[in-house]
């Protein structure tokens, strides 16, 4: 469900002749730009202060920094866009250090506003700004196929449905504050819960706190994600992927749980296998 307020244009994506893929790290954007030039829609990657240019040079691409928000509208409509989506993560930046163009400044009272909110909030604001501006944000899961987790068990043994639903309840009693996607679990105990910090940086923290002893080893332990109550779909899908699973390995966990349909598997197969190599559950669970 779209957040309040926004605009919700959502074409259909086999329509669309150009995607603009507002790109930040990780394996996602390059997963999106590779899937649509398989299915014969073109792409052009705004590559957002370089986080993609690994992979970006392989594409129709233009580096570009966070404040140039008029350049990358310009950009969008000489590439002939039709539609963008939002894929990668990217350091929330500092306002006081952001060089805006002249529409960023525009724009600067609004943006303002919303860099006092949490994430959801920021980004459903974003993908406003592009939809207004004739470029409807399309979440990236529609352009991979088959790139929702599935219901049921993906990999390994079934974990503890009481831990999945009481990360569940977790997650869902701090969805109001716009906090995390993602929770560690043991039985009844929390060990971890997502912030600003990131499922992967959460993870290294549990790993610090077994080696400390301050998690017993026979815990184990198991990674709840799922997505925001009220989530604006268009941004912000949260994924997992091989990284995912070998942090999770690290910090001794025993299964990842992720809500089926709402979650994206990264380089699923991968993910797969390493999770069977590394004996942990990776399971797909209803809401």
């Amino acid at each position: 469900m779209a957040a309040a307020g926004s605009v919700s244009l959502k074409p259909d994506p086999a329509s669309i002749r150009k995607l603009g893929i507002l790109a930040g790290a990780g394996a996602l954007p390059r997963e999106v730009a590779e899937a649509c030039l398989a299915q014969g829609t073109e792409v052009f990657v705004v590559d957002l202060e370089g986080a993609a240019s690994e992979w970006a040079g392989a594409f129709a691409h233009q580096r570009v920094s966070l404040g140039q928000v008029g350049h990358v509208l310009d950009l969008l409509r000489e590439q002939g866009c039709d539609a963008v989506t939002m894929a990668g993560g990217l350091v929330r930046p500092s306002l006081k250090k952001t060089r805006f163009d002249f529409k960023g400044l525009t724009l600067l009272p609004k943006l303002v506003l919303l860099f006092g909110k949490g994430d959801d909030e920021l980004l459903s604001g974003v993908a406003d700004l592009f939809a207004k501006n004739g470029f409807p944000v399309i979440g990236p899961e529609n352009f991979i196929p088959d790139s929702l987790a599935r219901s049921g068990s993906i990999a390994g043994a079934v974990p503890d449905l009481n831990e999945i639903a009481y990360g569940c309840a977790i997650l869902d009693a701090l969805s109001p504050f716009d906090i995390g996607q993602a929770a560690v679990v043991s039985g009844a105990r929390c060990l971890a819960v997502e912030a600003a910090e990131g499922t992967a940086a959460m993870l290294v923290r549990v790993a610090d706190m077994r080696a400390q002893g301050r998690i017993e080893k026979a815990a184990g332990g198991l990674l709840v994600k799922l997505p925001k109550r009220e989530q604006d779909s268009r941004v912000d899908r949260p994924a997992i992927g091989p990284d995912t699973v070998r942090a999770a390995a690290k910090a001794g966990l025993t299964g990842i749980a992720v809500q089926a349909g709402g979650v994206i598997v990264l380089e699923s197969g991968r993910t797969e296998r390493i999770a069977s190599e590394t004996g942990l559950s990776l399971y797909g669970f209803e809401r």
